[in-house]
């Protein structure tokens, strides 16, 4: 007889968890089934709550609201903003819950550790949204490099290159724009990255220094005349590429690769003319596929601005909403670059690399060892591993692409399996263990980089 699904709730029911996670239950209904959902915006509550059949009585407008009831599942899954995790993550574990937790753990390392401490010490497992780790990408990296084939590792170059239009949507405009409202942008985007380097090195940081700045999203750099919001008659709206109607309206097909299969001035027509004649565009999709495309597209970032993402309704959101400010008129005060330098417990020098003036979003890597060098690369449009020989001269490449669909190049889901399988294997195992340490460890490197960039401090950890 087939075991019966592990059973979640989750607490925060937007983006990542709603979107990103909670997908994982509807494509394997026999290994996950969300039982409940805390979410204080009604429309997300109710959309969630209808796509996993959850009945009336266990949806929750807050998550004390549904952690004062005696435990309903064998896992939650705590998806909140950054500054509204550490109470509801300590609050589940010591109510018999096995969590996963969106990363960062927490915007304080204080928090972070009492989250780690207190999953050991309750005998619960802690699983963090490091979602690389479990994307055939850099897996496949990490076991060329223990392979060896590389020699000693001498130096690692690796990049965090974010997107123009993601920076300003999620770092100028949106959630995590603004440290004490979330957390440093080193943490928030680059944890990910801190917690991917010592393990596909198989080193510990041991020194590490950093500098850093907000060099463009700054009042002064506004174009003359530059209104508060871009609908408000900005002079500069036929040449800003941070013009918001360009990035949610004209850009559109571009989240979704349209633009790799039909002509760039076709796609800014058509997106013009769904905004201005949606009638035409109608009668149009009803003959030309591709065109629908565009006018069907309706997923991430639009549905951060509007649940249904119509041009009307996207509109309207531009027009009073945070996502239709002028960039160079926020409140953002995150870093839009910084460089971390760090030296390895083996002698290895590592520099990572963020910053948010990329063309197109991607990581990238390349390691110098003593007998060969790899090169890597993993983004929206794909991935490769490239390997060459110092004695052989060969040259290898690896296709590692993630399937279509899946997010953070199939991290998201990958993590999700794992977590299914360690939760229904039940107990807090040491592979579990380690990697939430190996979690905090990574929040270490990226609090200590922030302190580095602000007050030139390096720093030695033992």
């Amino acid at each position: 007889m087939p075991s019966q699904p592990v059973t979640a709730v989750l607490i925060g029911a937007g983006q990542r968890g709603a979107e990103a996670y909670a997908p994982y239950a509807l494509q394997h209904p026999d290994q996950l089934r969300f039982v409940a959902v805390a979410e204080p915006d009604p429309q997300r509550r109710a959309r969630f709550a209808a796509q996993h059949n959850i009945p009336h009585a266990r949806q929750y407008s807050t998550w004390e609201d549904l952690l004062d009831e005696p435990q309903m599942a064998d896992a939650a899954l705590i998806c909140t903003q950054d500054a509204l995790h550490t109470a509801p993550a300590l609050a589940a574990l010591r109510a018999g819950y096995h969590i996963l937790l969106e990363k960062p753990l927490a915007p304080r390392l204080e928090e972070c550790e009492a989250i780690v401490t207190t999953s050991e010490a309750l005998g619960r497992q802690l699983h963090v949204g490091h979602v690389m780790r479990y994307t055939r990408h850099y897996q496949l990296l990490r076991e060329i490099v223990q392979s060896g084939v590389l020699g000693e590792v001498v130096d690692v170059d690796h990049r965090e290159n974010v997107a123009f239009w993601h920076m300003v949507h999620s770092y100028v405009r949106g959630n995590w724009r603004n440290s004490a409202l979330s957390s440093p942008m080193i943490l928030a985007k680059c944890c990910h990255d801190l917690d991917m380097l010592p393990w596909v090195l198989g080193q510990r940081c041991q020194r590490l220094y950093s500098v850093g700045n907000l060099l463009h999203f700054r009042a002064e750099n506004a174009p003359p005349g530059a209104p508060e919001r871009c609908l408000d008659g900005c002079p500069a709206a036929q040449t800003c590429p941070y013009y918001a109607p360009y990035l949610y309206l004209e850009m559109k097909p571009f989240w979704h690769n349209y633009a790799e299969t039909a002509p760039r001035g076709f796609a800014r027509w058509a997106t013009r003319q769904w905004v201005e004649h949606p009638w035409l565009v109608r009668l149009l999709s009803a003959v030309y596929p591709d065109l629908r495309q565009i006018t069907d597209y309706r997923g991430w970032p639009l549905t951060v601005l509007a649940l249904d993402p119509t041009p009307e309704n996207l509109l309207a959101a531009l027009r009073t909403g945070p996502y239709g400010r002028c960039v160079y008129h926020c409140d953002n005060d995150v870093v839009d670059h910084q460089v971390v330098s760090m030296l390895f417990s083996a002698g290895s020098t590592v520099t990572l690399t963020m910053h948010g003036h990329s063309h197109v979003e991607h990581r990238s890597t390349r390691i110098e060892g003593t007998r060969g060098r790899l090169l890597a690369m993993l983004g929206n449009g794909g991935g490769w591993i490239q390997v060459e020989e110092h004695r052989t001269l060969t040259r290898r490449t690896y296709d590692t692409s993630p399937p279509a669909g899946q997010g953070h190049g199939g991290g998201d889901m990958g993590l999700m399996a794992h977590f299914v399988t360690c939760v229904r294997a039940g107990g807090n195992p040491p592979e579990v263990r380690q990697t939430a340490r190996e979690a905090l460890e990574s929040h270490r490197l990226a609090f200590a980089a922030e302190e580095s960039r602000l007050t030139g401090r390096v720093f030695n950890f033992e």
